[in-house]
């Protein structure tokens, strides 16, 4: 039995077939060794130093390759690959093990168990921007056809140690390197694998002295498959490494270091999707970038990213805190209107358009902190006509519970806290760009133009609170900066979002310019637009505003403060216009202007308030219970066109810059700014409801004056106050007015009933002026009339009337002991006689009154209340120095003419019919104590000659009457006699008898009989009548008309002068009838 086996051995080595199959197997073995330990290594030399010269175009070389055919391990030595040019290693390693798996016979894909690497060595350079010394071997790579089925393989427990990159940068003359290389990888594989996994996920190096390390733990025998990987970084300096940027990045990167805490877990379930989570800490520090000519563009001391456990491929985004210290960044906008933002990157290179790409996954981030501590952003921009800079300073800012999603497009916080920000605004003058502005580019660079990108985010706060902030804005365009500082500013906002879907609740309170304060506290909506706030004002100031308008108005604002409270609520209506309104009261306090071309004093007042106003919107409406207007200074100008100051307020359309406080010249019509009307100047708009129950004026000064009439006219008008009661647009309402003043410190009263706001004009006014001191005017008058004022008062009296666009008005003019000064040598004064004419107007007592009633339409273009009245006083005094005793006549006599008294020719008796005229001159003397009267006798020298004659011959015939007279013991004066008609006859041939020259006779001798009239032209033609006669006659008639002013008319002998008397041929009236000269003319001085 003991024998047995080996006899069994023995037959079996002693068969034929047995020991060729061994043979063959022994042979095979040694064959496979010899093809494994000495061919294998060979072909692997020479093959791969072929292949580096073809492929490569590199010379490779190996110190020594050795191949296990039996432990399926591969050796390779001293292995290096040269440049492409020269002897400089490009890459090597000391020593490289590879081991087989056997597993990858039936895998049919190589199973590789373990792939070490001691001391390799890449060489790269950077030749030229963008060119480095690895271009070509990218190229082979990228030009490769791509796999039509992926890659099927395993590599397993990779090692790599004591490596090291020399990174030589030639054209920043600098060098980089990374020592101490190790990294460990578990595995990388593209099918599943039953190799024993015992290298630990592991990165740590030496960057530029600076060490990283990344190393993490594996579970390869776990159900599901996971690794993590920790990736720390200490120190990283950041700014050896942006020059490398595949694009021309334009600014510099002073200094950036970076600091990391990072772990990456992956999880691969056996039957789910891979799960990659990133977890830890990343901190940037002392980072500072400046634009390429050194301006400041970045400054971030520290930026602290903590980052919750995060699934890379489905998301979302968890940070649990972002910190950002000491934060700075300076923004720019040239003059070319580029941002300095924008020249960082190249501007994006036209290409064809591409393929849309399939959308991406939507990113969501779910941030539980984010603060900001000290931040400042600062924005200059010099694009605009006037330069702007603006900013926050001291920035601090928290937010809790953000949450973005980018597919849905909303981004909510829950909580937003700022407890300190300063805030500022400068806005220069126009043209004052900074100096190191750009100048304007001649290309600017184009923006593509924006692509719709759908709805807009919808921003959601819960809650949100600021304290302590400030702001300070400043504007340089005024003469005198206009500063406006706001401190503190608090704002409290809750459940506010963009979506429209409840409205937020809104607090506000801000000091302005210190004394100012501000309130707000209701709710406000922004989609739709809503408010519903309590406003509380008090001494705001409102210069900030101005250049919202300053561009549109002709005054400049230099002071002004706005108080109010009440309650605002707006919304929006369906035609997208604004509807509701305010309720409350309203003041403007201290309110100053100027004129914005020359900086004379405009407007002003101490305070404008409005109690109980009620204004609405969509339709407009406006009632105010009590508007008060106290302490006010106004400059009114009628200029040259009749055109008020008031109007150019406005530019108007044509945007004319026009002084509101020095006199222009007229302008045409066509410039005039204003409501267009219709040819019953109604306004194409209808009044929409205004109501002003009781407007109040007290302390009001005003400097008026009128350029419209000639000479031009000035006045101060002061201590204005009173009521004006019911004011409205209802059409059938009318206003009371009770207004009281001084104009030039006389008494100024205003009284009775208008309607401002009717489409037509109603009103019926009365106002009166007394006792206006004319002093104050004397350089006035001197200037236009050649006279001072020495003294003298000024009333008068209007009652205007106007309905339908008509105009009834009483004007009454009253002059009281207007005294003028010796005449001056003024060039532009009047060569009329005015002193004459002010003693033909001024009466006994030293007053002058004139009435000018004045009607008219005011649609006449022509038409002026002002110029009639100036024409028909001015037309008065031209009469009364041209005219004075026709003006006398109508003042005294019912229009009697007295510049001449008519007498009977060749007498100087005051007929009877004459007294009348007399008596109207006495009157007017009396009535007039400074007039001079002078009286001229005139004698006709063919009436007047024939005139004497026939009274000589009457003169004879009284004589002998009165003769007979005396014979009969009766006596009579010779003036009282008279010759009646039947004594005519008989006295007449006395007297022709008595006469001594030759008569005709009979044939006898004797004197021949002859008819009367025969012997009165006998007694003519012998009565010689001279030159003397005559002026003897003139003057008694002189001296006749004075003793009849001296007896009956009680004028003082003094002011009535006798001139040297005139004869002459009569002289032929209009209408052809003679008017003899035998009278005596009149006139004044």
């Amino acid at each position: 039995m003991s024998n047995a086996p080996s006899q069994r051995l023995h037959s079996i080595l002693h068969n034929t077939a047995v020991r060729r199959s061994f043979v063959a197997l022994v042979a095979l073995l040694l064959l496979y060794s010899l093809v494994g330990f000495v061919v294998l290594p060979i072909v692997i030399k020479s093959q791969s130093e072929t292949l580096f010269a073809e492929k490569l175009h590199r010379r490779g070389s190996f110190g020594d390759v050795k191949v296990n055919p039996f432990t399926l391990d591969m050796t390779i030595r001293d292995f290096k690959l040269m440049e492409p040019e020269g002897d400089v290693a490009f890459a090597s390693f000391d020593i490289l093990e590879v081991n087989l798996a056997a597993e990858s016979l039936f895998r049919l894909a190589p199973v590789i168990q373990q792939v070490r690497l001691d001391k390799p060595y890449v060489h790269l350079v950077r030749s030229a921007p963008y060119r480095y010394n690895i271009d070509d071997l990218i190229e082979l790579a990228t030009s490769q056809p791509p796999s039509q089925q992926p890659a099927r393989f395993s590599v397993n427990n990779i090692r790599i140690d004591n490596g090291r990159v020399d990174f030589q940068d030639r054209p920043g003359k600098s060098s980089h390197a990374v020592t101490d290389l190790s990294l460990g990888i578990p595995f990388i594989s593209s099918l599943p694998s039953q190799v024993n996994i015992f290298v630990e996920p592991l990165l740590r190096m030496q960057v530029d002295g600076s060490p990283l390390e990344l190393k993490g733990k594996a579970r390869p025998f776990a159900e599901a498959r996971d690794a993590v990987v920790e990736l720390n970084l200490d120190d990283l300096d950041l700014t050896r490494y942006v020059e490398y940027l595949p694009f021309a990045f334009g600014a510099t990167l002073r200094s950036a270091r970076l600091d990391t805490r990072l772990s990456a877990s992956f999880q691969q379930p056996k039957d789910g999707a891979p799960v990659l989570l990133l977890a830890g800490s990343a901190a940037l520090k002392s980072a500072q970038l400046v634009e390429k000519n050194g301006a400041p563009l970045l400054k971030l001391p520290e930026l602290a990213v903590t980052l919750g456990s995060t699934n890379v491929f489905s998301g979302p985004v968890v940070l649990t805190k972002v910190t950002l210290n000491g934060l700075e960044a300076d923004l720019t906008r040239g003059r070319d209107g580029q941002l300095n933002l924008q020249r960082l990157l190249p501007a994006p290179a036209s290409k064809p358009a591409a393929k849309p790409a399939s959308p991406s996954a939507p990113l969501r981030i779910a941030l539980d902190e984010l603060e900001i501590r000290n931040g400042a952003v600062r924005y200059a921009d010099d694009a605009g006509a006037r330069p702007m800079r603006a900013g926050v300073e001291k920035f601090a800012l928290k937010l809790q519970k953000l949450a973005v999603d980018t597919g849905k497009k909303t981004v909510s916080i829950g909580d937003a806290v700022s407890n300190n920000a300063a805030l500022f605004l400068h806005q220069g003058k126009p043209g004052a760009a900074a100096s190191g502005a750009t100048a304007p580019a001649t290309n600017k660079p184009q923006v593509p133009a924006a692509k719709d990108s759908g709805p807009a985010y919808a921003v959601s706060v819960g809650r949100l609170r600021i304290d302590n902030w400030s702001a300070r804005l400043e504007d340089q365009n005024a003469p005198q900066p206009i500063v406006t500082t706001i401190a503190p500013l608090s704002i409290s906002v809750q459940d506010a979002s963009t979506a429209g879907t409840s409205p937020a609740r809104v607090a506000l309170k801000a000091t302005v310019n210190k004394s100012g304060r501000l309130a707000a506290d209701g709710s406000l909506g922004l989609a739709p637009f809503h408010t519903d706030l309590m406003l509380d004002l008090s001494g705001v100031d409102i210069l900030p505003l101005q250049p919202l308008v300053e561009d549109r108005i002709n005054l400049r604002v230099t002071r002004a403060s706005l108080s109010s409270k009440g309650k605002l609520q707006l919304d929006t209506a369906q035609d997208g216009s604004l509807k509701g309104g305010f309720k409350g009261d309203a003041s403007l306090t201290n309110l100053a202007t100027v004129d914005e071309i020359s900086g004379n004093d405009f407007l002003r007042w101490k305070s404008l308030s409005a109690n109980g106003m009620d204004v609405r919107l969509a339709p407009f409406a406006l009632a105010v219970d009590n508007l008060a207007l106290a302490d006010f200074f106004a400059r009114i100008i009628i200029d040259p066109s009749g055109r008020i100051n008031l109007q150019d307020i406005a530019r108007g359309d044509a945007n004319e810059r026009r002084s509101l406080t020095e006199a222009g010249t007229a302008r045409a019509a066509a410039k005039q700014a204003g409501t267009t009307t219709d040819s019953k100047g109604e306004s194409k708009h209808d009044m929409p409801p205004i109501s002003i129950r009781k407007l109040t004026f007290e302390g009001g000064r005003v400097r008026f004056s009128d350029n419209f009439i000639k000479p031009n006219y000035s006045a101060s008008l002061t201590n204005l106050g009173g009521v004006v009661a019911g004011l409205s647009s209802d059409p059938s309402a009318s206003a009371g007015v009770d207004l009281h003043g001084e104009v030039n410190r006389a008494p100024l009263s205003i009284v009775g009933r208008i309607h401002p706001l009717r489409k037509d004009l109603l009103l019926d006014l009365q106002a009166n002026v007394r006792g206006m001191e004319l002093a104050d005017l004397s350089p006035y008058a001197d200037r236009y009339i050649g006279y001072g004022i020495e003294k003298g008062k000024l009333s008068f009296e209007v009652a205007y009337h106007v309905e339908n666009r008509q105009l009834n008005a009483a004007n009454r003019l009253i002059l009281d002991q207007l005294t003028l000064s010796e005449r001056s040598a003024s060039s532009a004064a009047t060569k009329l006689p005015v002193k004459l004419a002010i003693a033909l107007l001024q009466d006994s007592n030293g007053v002058i009154d004139v009435n000018v009633p004045v009607d008219g339409s005011l649609d006449d273009p022509h038409f002026s209340v002002g110029g009639i009245v100036l024409k028909v006083i001015g037309n008065a005094v031209l009469k009364a120095v041209s005219k004075p005793f026709a003006l006398l006549g109508s003042m005294f006599g019912g229009g009697t003419e007295l510049s001449s008294l008519p007498f009977e020719p060749g007498r100087a008796v005051i007929r009877p019919s004459a007294e009348p005229a007399l008596n109207t001159l006495a009157k007017a003397l009396a009535a007039r104590p400074a007039l001079k009267l002078e009286i001229t006798g005139w004698a006709d020298q063919v009436a007047d000659h024939e005139g004497l004659k026939r009274a000589a011959i009457d003169r004879k015939m009284r004589a002998i009457k009165q003769k007979d007279l005396q014979a009969k013991g009766q006596f009579a004066e010779l003036s009282s006699i008279t010759v009646t008609p039947d004594e005519y006859p008989g006295l007449l041939a006395r007297v022709y008898k008595d006469e001594k020259f030759p008569k005709p006779r009979n044939v006898i001798g004797l004197q021949k009989a002859l008819p009367a009239a025969e012997m009165e032209n006998l007694i003519k033609e012998n009565t010689p009548i001279d030159e003397d006669d005559l002026n003897f006659l003139a003057n008694r008639r002189a001296q006749a008309v004075k003793d009849w002013l001296l007896k009956f008319g009680k004028i003082p002998g003094e002011r009535i002068f006798i001139l040297a008397s005139k004869s002459g041929q009569q002289e032929a009236k209009t209408g052809g009838n003679p008017a003899p000269l035998s009278k005596v003319d009149f006139s004044l001085r």
